[in-house]
């Protein structure tokens, strides 16, 4: 359901109470509310691999929720802002997923600076919206530490192959370079004068 309904967009085959309600908040809300219980039962299933028979490979359930977590920490943040922000959908719910590139600032040339525009100050706010926060980076850290290598290379394949930008770098004790792994320290005020 998970998959169904945060990745693919899908909301019919659900009660319509559940379907209204849904569509009650921004997606950007519902995939937030839901990474928490995303990654615990990603992890629950990862740490009973081995009880529930699956040394060599991945279940069924392991791979769609982990199809589920790469999406949500690597191109939820793009498919929200474009349906947020006015991207190429027209409501926040109709579509399908787009992959998640991630885009390095354009920088000017070291003698020449690149002056700030609207569109900076507009693309600034659009990161500091769609960024996870502190308490989802550490719980993520947490359940999933301990877990790295009971994920493989191997597992990795077809529709998992973008979650190697989450995992290579954790095989090797690094922070992954992915803007999901990114959280405001210190929280943003909104002075109302």
């Amino acid at each position: 359901s998970f998959e169904r309904v945060l990745v693919e967009n899908k909301l019919h085959g659900l009660s319509p109470a559940l379907s209204e309600a849904i569509q009650s908040i921004s997606r950007w809300e519902l995939v937030q509310a839901a990474l928490p219980h995303v990654l615990h039962c990603t992890a629950t299933l990862l740490s009973n691999r081995n009880k529930l028979g699956h040394q060599d490979k991945l279940g069924v359930a392991e791979t769609k929720l982990l199809h589920t977590l790469h999406w949500m920490l690597l191109e939820a943040p793009q498919d929200c802002s474009n349906d947020q922000f006015g991207g190429d959908r027209g409501s926040s719910w109709g579509g399908s997923s787009s992959a998640f590139i991630h885009q390095a600032e354009n920088q000017g040339s070291p003698g020449h600076p690149r002056p700030s525009t609207i569109n900076d100050e507009e693309e600034n706010n659009r990161r500091k919206f769609f960024q996870n926060s502190m308490a989802t980076v550490e719980l993520f850290v947490f359940l999933f530490a301990p877990l790295v290598h009971r994920i493989k290379e191997s597992d990795l394949t077809f529709r998992l192959a973008s979650g190697l930008v989450i995992w290579q770098p954790m095989w090797e004790h690094r922070q992954p370079e992915v803007s999901a792994f990114t959280a405001l320290v210190k929280p943003i005020r909104n002075i109302v004068t």
